[in-house]
Formats: structure tokens, sequence, C-alpha cells
């Protein structure tokens, strides 16, 4: 077997995307059997510059690496795309012996479910990264909240840029405070949104919470 790895930095784009996300795409295209990006700490390279995250001030550039192991013909087939769409960086191909391997069987199985509607509740909660609840971000703590309760699920989205009440712009720029505006987004039925409604009265200093009606249609896998 070969093992193909792409050193790449944390900053490095194609287009608006980051090239590591655009190399682990290439390679599924390509069919390999699993590729992993993975966040180095800290490391340099040709330039001899070191890349590290501990300057709160500086915009991160730590050192990403992309990792298959795969067959030798698979491999060769996503070289010459790789190599155009890695300009910069390092692409090694080391021979490894592979001592246990576990294969996903693949089943062209039709795929059946079913379709549940009704009526519930979506609360949107809209806060800043930097606000706390007991030492935590206060995003984790309200997940954490609304996992004890057997909410149906909660999801955390992080704000590019936006203002609330203060009139302030908040935007992750490397020279301000990072205090991106955070919406957390819950849909659930309305006696287990009601239920969640007294832990943001305490949980909540300031930040905004509105409410509203939504027709839910769940697609569920049948087994």
């Amino acid at each position: 077997m070969k093992r193909l790895v792409v050193y790449l930095s944390e900053t490095d784009r194609h287009g608006l995307r980051p090239l590591w996300r655009e190399v682990l795409d290439l390679l599924r295209k390509h069919g390999l059997a699993g590729a992993t990006a993975s966040k180095g700490l800290a490391g340099f390279g040709q330039s001899g510059k070191l890349h590290e995250d501990i300057d709160p001030d500086a915009m991160p550039d730590r050192p990403v690496t992309v990792e298959a192991i795969d067959e030798e013909a698979a491999i060769d087939r996503a070289l010459p795309d790789l190599d155009v769409l890695v300009p910069r960086g390092l692409i090694a191909v080391h021979d490894v012996q592979v001592i246990k391997s576990l294969r996903h069987e693949s089943k062209e199985t039709a795929v059946t479910h079913k379709k549940l509607t009704g009526k519930a509740k979506m609360l949107r909660i809209h806060i800043g990264a930097n606000d706390t609840w007991e030492g935590e971000p206060l995003f984790d703590a309200l997940l954490k909240r609304f996992h004890q309760l057997d909410l149906a699920g909660a999801t955390v989205y992080r704000g590019i840029e936006g203002y609330g009440a203060t009139g302030r712009i908040h935007r992750r720029a490397v020279w301000r405070s990072k205090d991106e505006p955070i919406t957390v987004v819950i849909v659930d039925a309305a006696e287990k949104i009601e239920k969640a409604l007294p832990y943001l009265d305490q949980m909540l200093r300031s930040g905004l919470v509105a409410m509203s009606d939504v027709d839910v249609i769940i697609y569920r896998e049948e087994k």
C-alpha cells in the first residue's frame, strides 16, 4: 500500500475555500478509501518561518496535513490533479505495510424512508461568542442544558459579521476581540421548548431570543 501526505498551511486557499478542504474533495472524487486532514499545533517549512497559534493578536497559520492510505494505483490516479491543485507545499508518497484494514461493504440497496410532518416551534437565541456562563462559553452551556432537557437537537451558528442592541459591529478580524455573533437554533414541540425558557431567563444577561411557529418535514430512514 501507499501513504499519500500533503503538507499545507491553514491560510492556503483555493478560491474562497481552504485548500485542505479542496484536497479532501479531490481525493474523494478519485475514490480513495479515506483521507484525514489534521491541524498541527506548531511547525515550520522551507521558509523557516514558525507557524503556531499562541499569539492572540495574530492570524493563525498552523500547518495542516492531509493523509490518505490506499493501493498504489489509486494514489497514482490522484497525483496529476493534486499537483495542479497544490502549487505550493509538499506532496509525499511513502510505502507502508498495512497490518489491518477494515473496509465497509458497499451495498446498493434502495433507500426507504418515511415522511413525517407536523407543527413545531423554532427557538433562535442570538448571543456573542464572548458571552459566558459559569466560566464556559454560553453557547456550550446552553447546548449542555438543552441536551439535559432532551430537546430534539440544537445547532450553533457562528456569524461572520453582525451587530445588536449596542450598535457595535462585531466582525472576525485579527485586531478585534473576536466577539462574533452566535446563533443557537432549536426546533421541537411547543411543550418541550417551553421547558427551556426559564433557563434562558437565568443564563442570558444580554441577547435576543426569538420564537416562531414552523411546519416540520422530517425524512426518516426506515430500518
